[in-house]
């Protein structure tokens, strides 16, 4: 984010603090819950509302007296999405991973301490609901996000780690803290990780970094069955680097040397 002289306006800043209580946990908020979220005062957040529900920002729903965010988001969203270089640059080697794999694939980008997920395609039998597009998590979530964490320098991954603790996600997911400064270690030695079973019991994720001109920014992965995906995770791990590799050289990223 830029820095610029000027003073924010009030009445904006608490606009977007509403839209920001919406999550895909909670799509659906009272006005109560909203003024607890926001601390602001009931008749500045209905005014606010109101005037966010005359945009298109915000649809109240009278049956169920609660709020949700509205269909211009949608638009928004889409523009976004429909001119994010990235996103266009990488979907055609994603479909040809999906399409040879059989695997859903994601490609996530960090958005700086979190990554967001802006591509999934899914596989016929479907996998992990909750990696909606557009969907943010804490930066070492999962294969992608840990994947991306292996390239960052090694004070700034602490300094994540410090912010955002680890969280068992399984019985199998690394905590410590070391352990997981080790692995980041050997990803960047592999240029590749593999999840087995410890983000979500019973699946497993391949994942390989994306590079443009300026350095790290992003990941892809496979996802699917652990029992269906250990009997060719070899050819797996090099369908996904090489695709990733193939969107990094297209982004503008030369080549990489795993240090």
């Amino acid at each position: 984010m830029r820095k610029v002289n000027v003073e924010t306006i009030r009445s904006v800043e608490r606009a977007v603090q509403i839209l920001n209580c919406f999550s895909f946990e909670r799509p659906d908020l009272s006005i109560e819950e909203i003024v607890t979220k926001t601390k602001l005062a009931k008749a500045t957040v209905y005014r606010l509302l109101w005037t966010l529900e005359t945009q298109g920002l915000i649809h109240y729903d009278q049956k169920e007296n609660v709020y949700r965010l509205g269909y211009k988001m949608l638009e928004y969203g889409g523009i976004v999405l429909e001119n994010l270089d990235m996103r266009r640059e990488a979907e055609p080697f994603l479909h040809d991973l999906q399409s040879q794999t059989g695997y859903t694939v994601l490609f996530a980008v960090r958005q700086q301490d979190s990554l967001q997920y802006v591509i999934r395609l899914d596989s016929d039998e479907g996998f992990q609901p909750r990696s909606y597009i557009g969907r943010r998590r804490v930066l070492h979530y999962g294969a992608l996000g840990t994947t991306i964490m292996a390239y960052l320098p090694d004070e700034e991954a602490k300094a994540i780690l410090e912010k955002y603790p680890l969280e068992a996600h399984t019985p199998n997911t690394i905590v410590d803290k070391h352990q997981f400064l080790e692995r980041l270690h050997l990803i960047r030695k592999d240029g590749f990780f593999v999840d087995k079973d410890e983000t979500f019991i019973g699946f497993t994720a391949v994942a390989a970094p994306v590079f443009d001109r300026t350095g790290i920014i992003g990941a892809i992965g496979l996802a699917g069955a652990t029992f269906k995906m250990v009997e060719t995770l070899p050819e797996l791990i090099r369908q996904t680097v090489s695709t990733a590799q193939h969107i990094s050289k297209r982004l503008g990223h030369l080549s990489y040397s795993p240090s």
